[in-house]
């Protein structure tokens, strides 16, 4: 198990890498500026041979002096009390949730309400390939960043907050009120359909209202005009944000919401 430090930010020498739907996306920050790249694979027998080729065709490949964060997506996430400190009783806790799987490394990081912590997990050779390409890693999930960020902004508005992440085949629902993180969870999709149904629950079952509830959605398997279609009928306040390359600020509204 690796407890992974919340305290990361941009320096001069530092590279961001997120994994997506198909692929992976690349943020080099330099003194220049930041260059974005993004790496396609066909299928997950691509990983990592090509990640690692791509890795080290650009020089970033154990480098002492550059420190890289990677930002991962996984649906085996869940959130324990930060006072739970006992390494087997979470890793209990987690396998009672979620089907026990071999060859997994369990990741904790304490959440920003100072009261929680997310766990997650990604399968040991994923780790283990990011921990021989960068000597300076710090490996995060999108589930902490956007439980951090959904609290945050409830709080800066004074208002309730949802937010969908739609990833390939899942959904992630963040829901947070009064400086409070009220709900995280993932839910799987296998038609678009199911998208309304399953937020209008999350939304009935915490008694958040379709009519002042403010829902961000940020999409990176369907387009956002799709998403739009699908929800106005039942929410009124809604958003489109993107997924960004900075921890502290993950999602960007895009411009058609300014």
């Amino acid at each position: 198990m690796q407890e992974t430090k919340s305290n990361y930010r941009p320096s001069q020498r530092t590279l961001s890498i997120r994994s997506n739907p198909g692929g992976f996306s690349f943020c080099s920050s330099t003194a220049k500026g930041d260059v974005y790249r993004e790496l396609k694979l066909a299928s997950n027998f691509d990983f990592p041979e090509r990640f690692e080729d791509f890795v080290q065709t650009r020089g970033w490949a154990e480098k002492e002096n550059l420190r890289v964060t990677v930002i991962e997506f996984s649906d085996r996430f869940m959130l324990l009390p930060l006072d739970i400190t006992d390494e087997k009783q979470i890793q209990f806790f987690f396998d009672f949730q979620f089907q026990q799987e071999k060859d997994r490394q369990l990741f904790t990081t304490p959440l920003s309400d100072g009261k929680q912590m997310i766990c997650w997990d990604i399968p040991n050779n994923r780790n283990q390939c990011f921990e021989q390409l960068f000597p300076k890693l710090t490996v995060l999930s999108s589930a902490y960043l956007l439980a951090n960020w959904t609290t945050r902004q409830a709080t800066l508005s004074s208002k309730a907050i949802l937010v969908a992440h739609i990833y390939g085949k899942s959904m992630h629902i963040f829901a947070a009120e009064n400086q409070t993180l009220l709900f995280a969870n993932t839910f799987p999709i296998n038609s678009h359909e199911e998208l309304p149904y399953y937020l209008l629950r999350c939304m009935e079952q915490l008694s958040l209202s379709p009519i002042y509830t403010h829902c961000v959605f940020c999409t990176e398997s369907l387009p956002e005009q799709e998403i739009t279609e699908l929800f106005q009928p039942y929410i009124k306040h809604i958003k489109m944000a993107a997924f960004t390359h900075q921890t502290d600020e993950p999602l960007q509204f895009t411009e058609n919401n300014k």
